[in-house]
């Protein structure tokens, strides 16, 4: 039976996107399978996603290496940050940093989810070797030399190595019985976008206090920032049924006369905070990657860059398995991509919940601990500029 695609991907959000389209340039068929693939198709100019992500270096050379940084870049909608500011509320932990001071050109990026999205999907329309399926996998089957997808019409797609990039309550992970680690944070993230009275000058502002963390993702907008406030359950829920006055006043209690007052830009969602570790990223003909493998706290903006540092591993062993001509669904053969991730997502949620259990509360030891922890990071520039390098992946 002759394999009608060598890669099927399950998922076409940002990760599933970026692999679909970072495959492309070799001669592989590649199908996007996802029943809301085609809401990427229209970019509104006036429109401003509630969702933005900090991009690293490693994510932007990620997206020059694919071909569609320069075209993000035309569209206006990228906005670098070139300072970070975070600080304790009520207390005197403090920590900041520019990018001029250790000569680089900037800390990151921040753009809209759906701008991203928006010029994958129409990189991935645009190339001859991958097609898009708007539709549901209701089954899923796999054998020694294929796999094979059913969709909600009917169809089966055979295919070398399905990629399952469907988020984190995957189907092809349920559904192929990988079982996941999972630690609740005890908060959810209320997301936004805000306009401040002050302008945000590229500046990326996070303020810990005992009950959560709230966050100032800078837009392309001088006076708009993305917002997300990180708290306990019942009150992320209580400030969604707020008034926006009374919200921006609640905000304003918390950030003061660092960004001045707030007007609601785009409705509040809610989202719950989870940590998540699946327990393999690799079966027989089927790898995960992003939020299906792993989940972390938004607090660090490193959840989607661990998703295309995924990414762009699994295109790199792709490719050199095709160069070699060697199977590119054995498990023998991805196990090196596998030990890699695997490593560098313990680490992150090691830290992420490190970090988050320091904040928690106002435990005197702990806000003691914290303070000479962070003004310690924050004197000593050679740590510092370490600290920075790799998170941006440098």
């Amino acid at each position: 039976m002759s394999i009608q695609f060598d890669v099927a991907i399950v998922g076409g959000g940002l990760v599933g996107l970026a692999t679909a389209c970072a495959l492309s340039d070799y001669d592989l068929n590649i199908a996007i399978i996802d029943k809301n693939i085609h809401q990427h198709e229209c970019l509104q100019a006036d429109k401003i996603g509630i969702r933005a992500s900090a991009l690293n270096g490693a994510s932007q050379r990620y997206f020059t290496q694919i071909g569609i940084w320069d075209d993000l870049c035309s569209s206006g909608r990228v906005q670098e940050f070139t300072e970070i500011d975070v600080w304790e509320k009520n207390g005197q932990a403090h920590l900041s940093a520019q990018a001029k001071d250790y000569g680089y050109p900037n800390l990151g990026y921040i753009i809209e989810n759906h701008v991203m999205s928006h010029y994958l999907y129409h990189y991935a329309l645009a190339s001859n070797n991958i097609t898009l399926y708007s539709q549901e996998v209701i089954d899923s089957v796999f054998d020694d030399n294929c796999a094979f997808l059913t969709l909600a019409d009917q169809v089966t797609l055979p295919a070398k190595l399905i990629i399952g990039a469907d988020g984190a309550n995957s189907w092809i992970r349920q559904h192929e019985n990988i079982s996941v680690l999972e630690r609740n944070y005890i908060h959810h993230a209320l997301i936004t976008t805000v306009e401040t009275e002050y302008p945000h000058h590229a500046c990326a502002k996070q303020i810990f206090y005992p009950n959560g963390i709230v966050a100032f993702l800078p837009l392309y907008h001088p006076n708009r920032s993305c917002l997300v406030w990180s708290t306990k359950p019942d009150y992320a829920a209580n400030l969604a049924l707020l008034s926006e006055t009374e919200f921006s006043y609640q905000l304003f209690q918390l950030t003061g006369d660092k960004v001045g007052h707030c007007q609601l830009i785009n409705p509040r969602m809610i989202f719950p905070l989870k940590a998540r570790f699946a327990k393999q990223f690799v079966k027989h003909r089927l790898v995960l990657v992003g939020d299906a493998a792993h989940t972390i706290h938004p607090l660090a903006g490193q959840g989607v860059n661990l998703g295309f540092q995924d990414s762009a591993l699994l295109v790199s062993t792709i490719k050199k398995l095709i160069d070699e001509n060697q199977d590119i669904g054995l498990v023998s053969n991805l196990k090196s991509f596998q030990f890699t991730r695997r490593k560098d997502t313990m680490v992150m949620l090691a830290a992420m919940q490190t970090i988050q259990d320091m904040f928690n509360g106002d435990n005197l030891f702990k806000k003691a601990l914290r303070t000479v922890g962070m003004n310690t990071i924050d004197y000593c520039s050679p740590l510092k500029k370490q600290l920075i390098k790799y998170a941006m992946k440098i």
